[in-house]
């Protein structure tokens, strides 16, 4: 069950690191409801082979891609240890903020609902119940010292506005919050804020982590969700938070397909899907999937192997 954040002194060290953040994450909007039939055509293509289980020599080593400086590199011969790793249960922290301008039309137990449990039912069915994602949302507003405006707030957000208001979001928590029970944080904004763009939700990267309680925290998704808000936009920005790359196209006019990489196949390039999911390569990324579950097939001729469901 979720629990409330204890209560505490301020007491960690000074935000200079958040000047020298970086953004990944903020996703496509809701989109024509044509994209769902990529679904559906998956399903009618899908075929199975029958036959004995193969073990070695088709190895699943030799087609682990090594991972490269790149953000959020599709390598995964070893895991970058600067992320959280979803081989165990994790602990998120949802700190509700509202400011001086805006009384807010939603408590936080409402805007807590509108993304759990339904984020941490998407990764205990993705996982096959390798993982829980546990939430603990703040029972209370957090009142932020600026006025919404202030923080110009947007898709493109400016460094140092955004640098403000995560300054402003620690400092405003902390004597309540103790950041090092944690290891997700989800700073989560008043909706109906006149100064709150939607489309601004996101993860916040720090280049030079922040000291918090004692704790390193290298990354923030910063929530600016509508009230109710996109379907699973928070299961797709956790998926950053898990080192996963963003899989949509995002036309230079913004009016173009957003589909065109991989659609509805994978939660990262579309949450938006019949039965979103991620790709088996993730998921074997995540540590989801055993060795024996991976083939790799290194020489031309015909192989023949057994599909096994990992789901029922």
């Amino acid at each position: 069950m979720p629990r409330q954040l204890p209560r505490k002194a301020l007491g960690h060290d000074a935000l200079r690191a958040l000047g020298k953040a970086g953004v990944r994450g903020a996703r496509p909007r809701l989109r024509s409801t044509a994209a769902v039939f990529t679904t559906l055509s998956a399903v009618a293509a899908t075929s199975i082979l029958t036959g004995p289980s193969v073990a070695e020599p088709f190895a699943a080593s030799p087609c682990a891609l090594r991972r490269t400086d790149a953000h959020h590199s599709e390598g995964l011969d070893t895991w970058n240890t600067s992320y959280p790793q979803p081989t165990r249960p994790l602990d998120a922290a949802l700190v509700f903020l509202s400011f001086p301008d805006s009384a807010p039309l939603s408590t936080p137990a409402e805007l807590a609902a509108d993304h759990f449990p339904a984020t941490s039912r998407f990764y205990e069915q993705a996982s096959h119940g390798r993982f829980t994602l546990r939430p603990h949302p703040l029972r209370h507003w957090i009142r932020m010292p600026r006025p919404s405006t202030a923080y110009a707030m947007s898709r493109d957000w400016n460094p140092q506005k955004r640098a403000a208001y995560l300054g402003d979001a620690f400092a405003a928590a902390d004597p309540e919050v103790d950041f090092s029970r944690y290891d997700v944080v989800y700073f989560v904004a008043d909706p109906d804020a006149p100064g709150v763009d939607s489309d601004a939700t996101k993860v916040v990267n720090l280049d030079i982590p922040l000291q918090a309680d004692g704790k390193e925290i290298r990354r923030v998704v910063t929530v600016f969700e509508r009230h109710p808000p996109d379907r699973l936009v928070l299961a797709h920005e956790t998926g950053h938070v898990f080192d996963l790359p963003d899989l949509y196209h995002r036309p230079v006019d913004g009016k173009g397909d957003w589909d065109t990489y991989v659609g509805d196949w994978d939660l990262m390039g579309s949450q938006f899907a019949l039965s979103p999911d991620l790709f088996a390569w993730h998921k074997w990324k995540l540590g989801w999937l055993d060795p024996r579950q991976v083939t790799c097939v290194r020489s031309p001729g015909s192989t023949r192997l057994t599909l096994e469901p990992v789901e029922v």
